[in-house]
Order: C-alpha cells, then structure tokens, then sequence
C-alpha cells in the first residue's frame, strides 16, 4: 500500500544520474562505484555514536573528532530528519526530510518531493531551479509503502518500484538506508541496527557484496 508520507512519518519515527536504463531524467549526482569505495575505505575506521548535537540528536559515523563523518542520520527537534554520507558535520548526500517536502541529493544538485503528494515539485542544480515538464515527472514520485510483515519503505519510486534512494524500516527494529533500481537493493548504503551498531558496505539485492561492521562506541 502507498500513501502520501505527511501523516505516515513521524509515526516511523517514533515506532540521480541515473539507475537503470529505461530512466532519463538526471534528479541529482550519483558518484562512480569507485568513488563509493572510496568513501568506504576513508569511514571504515570511524565507529557509531549517539550523541546530541545542536538541534537534535545524531546517530551514526564519527571520525576521531566526534566530528559528524561516515553514514548516519540526525533528528532535529521538531522531527524532521536527514539521513545519508555526512563529511565534517555536513549531509553531502541523502534525504532531507523536511515538513512540507523532502530533498534527494546534495547540497548542489537535488530532487524536491512534495510530501502532501509524493510528486516531483522541482530539480535543483548548482543554483538553478526547473521544474520538469508533467509527462517527464509523473512517474517519479516519493511515498511510503507498507509491507504485509509490518515493514515499511519510504523513498524514491519510479512507475511505482523502489528506486534511487530510500529506506526500510524494519518492523523488528532497525533501518536500511541506500540505492535501489528496479524494486531491489542495489548499490551502496547502510545498515542501522536496533543496537545502534551499522553495517556500511554495498548491496546485491539482500546479497552483502561489501560489508564494514561499525561498532557503537
């Protein structure tokens, strides 16, 4: 079941260049795998913590510093959330989950969502807005859905599959974070345990391809 995430978020809270070939549209950058491992290699050191910074709460990588760096997610006060690759202190890359709609992407280049409607409202690109004709948005959308077993995802779709960036919410506890195509994981993201302990790496489906475990300090 799908549905609108205005009344369906804070509910989980409390409980693109391009992926596949048949899509067109370039909704924000998305680094080379080599690049992703990259990252990896420069976070693989950095361990979890939960900690409260300012404006909310923060769980995720760290680097010796306590300074924000590596995968993680930060609630702020009034429950929006921002999730993704931070690199000293800063989202580079993810979902910003706002109270009207939701940002895909970086800083640079993004993807606004409507959260009344989980349509594309606009492409952000190195300072300049667009929004995209009706035909080449209406099957780019950002919704919930709802699984029989009591999971959740909430991300990006495209003619109604998962894919580009999203998260799955376990009903057991925890999340997954990262790329999907074509209604599978696909690429590089992040497992947040119930324990707050993570799982960095790169997915195959539910096939581990790479995996770091990051232990909660």
């Amino acid at each position: 079941m799908k549905r609108p995430l205005a009344t369906l978020f804070l509910a989980l809270l409390c409980g693109v260049s391009v992926y596949g070939q048949q899509v067109s549209m370039t909704r924000y950058d998305v680094a080379p795998g080599v690049y992703e491992h990259v990252y990896l290699d420069h976070v693989k050191d950095f361990h979890s913590m939960l900690i409260n910074v300012d404006g909310g709460q923060y769980v995720g990588q760290v680097d010796d510093h306590n300074t924000l760096y590596g995968y993680g997610q930060f609630i702020n006060n009034n429950g929006h959330l921002m999730i993704g690759k931070f690199r000293s202190g800063g989202l580079i890359q993810g979902i910003t989950l706002g109270k009207d709609n939701v940002t895909v992407g970086s800083k640079e280049h993004y993807c606004s969502y409507s959260l009344a409607t989980g349509r594309m409202e606009y492409i952000y690109d190195h300072g300049k807005a667009f929004t995209p004709g009706e035909g080449a948005a209406a099957d780019y959308t950002f919704m919930t859905m709802t699984f029989a077993n009591g999971d959740s995802y909430v991300g990006e779709l495209y003619k109604g599959q998962c894919h580009g960036l999203g998260i799955y919410y376990y009903a057991s506890g925890g999340l997954w974070y990262g790329s999907y195509a074509n209604g599978i994981r696909s690429g590089f993201g992040a497992w947040f345990k119930p324990d707050n302990d993570m799982v960095i790496g790169q997915w195959d489906g539910e096939d581990e391809r790479r995996s770091i475990y990051i232990p909660l300090r």
